[in-house]
């Protein structure tokens, strides 16, 4: 019986914690965003960018040589209703045939876009988190993609956060010869996870650069091409 008693109050006290943690953080990220003076920190935007190009994402540099980066962002792969369904019916079979023992699971990885010029390159990862392909798409391909806004559903309460500022969601779709490659860009820099869900930084203050760059990614690629304009939170510096 004493054991029982240990282990509900060891949840109760580590559900405590969890909550009175998630409730600073989120604290912290609202004090960093309410007087954030976004004309201000557009100027800012070429140092962030700089700053961690030279750090959490000196590997793009690498990538590029000596090609300049004129703005990146993060993105996911676009994992749709058909895509869950279609992985259900695998699971399906795959139970059958295995009696149950063996599930399906897509695993997607982080992608990168780096706009250099008048192109835009995008980089994919391997399970690894190892860059593995790198495709560049020219002015000609960019100006037969398209790009829209993802409108925000549900409840206010549960979208992801900076501050007060929601982290909105993209669709580009980029023009290829078949298919079109079509991605999940966001409002800000994300870490994405296997499933596809965004994370923010842990970090207030680099949440801040994070959300800058991000949206600084959007701004300059709709003065490259007018048909990938979309609104973002970041006015033109």
């Amino acid at each position: 019986m004493s054991t029982i008693i240990y282990v509900v109050i060891f949840f109760v006290v580590f559900y405590a914690v969890a909550i009175f943690w998630w409730r600073s953080q989120r604290n912290k990220s609202k004090n960093a965003f309410s007087n954030l003076d976004l004309g201000q920190e557009a100027r800012n935007a070429p140092l962030y960018q700089q700053e961690l190009l030279n750090a959490d994402y000196a590997f793009l540099k690498k990538q590029m040589n000596s090609a300049p980066i004129d703005a990146f962002t993060t993105a996911a792969s676009e994992y749709t209703a058909t895509d869950r369904a279609k992985d259900l019916g695998k699971d399906a079979l795959k139970s059958i045939a295995t009696l149950g023992t063996v599930k399906f699971t897509t695993v997607t990885t982080p992608k990168y876009l780096a706009l250099s010029g008048n192109e835009l390159h995008l980089f994919d990862t391997d399970k690894d988190g190892n860059i593995d392909k790198h495709l560049v798409f020219d002015s000609s391909r960019l100006q037969q993609s398209t790009f829209s806004e993802i409108p925000l559903t549900g409840s206010s309460w549960k979208h992801i956060k900076y501050g007060d500022y929601a982290l909105k969601s993209y669709k580009l779709e980029l023009s290829t010869d078949g298919k079109p490659v079509t991605l999940i860009l966001y409002s800000g820099l994300v870490n994405v996870s296997a499933n596809n869900a965004a994370f923010l930084s842990m970090n207030a203050g680099k949440q801040v650069q994070e959300f800058v760059v991000g949206n600084y990614f959007l701004n300059k690629l709709g003065e490259r091409y007018p048909n990938l304009k979309t609104s973002s939170y970041l006015p033109t510096a």
